[in-house]
């Protein structure tokens, strides 16, 4: 019935501007259409941009209680016509988990970027840090153990939420690859998943450095404004050999220089070995 709610247009799917449009049914602005598609990006396992119903269920309904999730899927459902809006409370309890995520996407946004503006960071050695016995994968044994190792005492659920978080693959472990994406904040470059490429931290500075000394050669080299002054001196300039010819002279060229635009030379040119005049 939720999900029928909120999908108004009756396509077995929810966009981000449905939820948007649920959201402003309740006058609530202070999320955005791109944060709620944030959400449902997480949530799509397809990645058709879309939520299913199966794929919105995972927002609604408990991951570790089994039995509560199946006794909110056995409840008997009636149809949701479109104009038609579910009880208050139960309207706010959904924006309210929805709003939830968005605030743990916002906060894992700064968590994130403070952590990449580090000079000591990379995913790979932040993944190496948990994965102390090179088993490839973080998994819950060396989760808590790291946890533990930095004062931190989680649960069974909470270790098992944390690793379903960031796990992609359903396996209940976490990749490196996995680990890396989900270390990334939302808008800033990918890292790179091969260790070698990760641990190098000087590729930007490099970069910078890179274009700097271009920069700097393109300075030095044949500067523009002395070679538009030197045409301007020869532009100018006369020529001191005389004139074959009175055209010649008067068009300040020479016959040599004009042969492709010369005519039979007259009587009166009488510059030796020329047979051509200026027109």
């Amino acid at each position: 019935m939720a999900f029928q709610r909120i999908d108004r247009n009756a396509d077995d799917s929810v966009s981000s501007i449905e939820l948007y449009n649920f959201f402003r049914d309740h006058c609530i602005h202070s999320v955005s259409e791109g944060e709620l598609n944030r959400v449902i990006k997480f949530f799509d396992n397809n990645e058709d941009g879309r939520l299913s119903f199966g794929e919105f269920e995972q927002i609604l309904l408990p991951c570790e209680d089994n039995c509560l999730r199946r006794l909110a899927q056995d409840r008997p459902a009636l149809r949701v016509a479109r104009y038609e809006n579910l009880p208050l409370d139960i309207e706010r309890g959904i924006i309210s988990i929805i709003e939830s995520e968005v605030a743990l996407l916002r906060k894992l946004d700064l968590l994130k970027r403070e952590l990449e503006v580090r000079y000591d960071f990379s995913p790979y050695a932040a993944f190496k840090s948990v994965d102390k016995l090179c088993e490839g994968s973080i998994n819950r044994s060396n989760l808590n153990a790291f946890l533990r190792q930095n004062g931190f005492f989680a649960t069974e659920r909470e270790l098992t939420a944390i690793i379903r978080r960031m796990d992609t693959s359903c396996t209940s472990r976490v990749t490196y690859s996995d680990f890396a994406d989900f270390s990334r904040a939302h808008g800033s470059a990918n890292h790179s998943h091969s260790p070698a490429a990760s641990s190098n931290s000087s590729g930007r500075s490099a970069s910078a450095s890179g274009r700097n000394h271009r920069g700097s050669t393109l300075e030095q080299s044949s500067p523009l404004r002395p070679r538009a002054s030197s045409a301007n001196r020869t532009s100018g300039k006369k020529s001191s050999k005389k004139a074959c010819c009175d055209d010649c002279e008067t068009k300040g060229g020479s016959c040599k220089d004009e042969r492709p635009l010369c005519r039979p030379l007259p009587l009166d040119c009488y510059y030796p070995y020329r047979r051509y005049s200026c027109r």
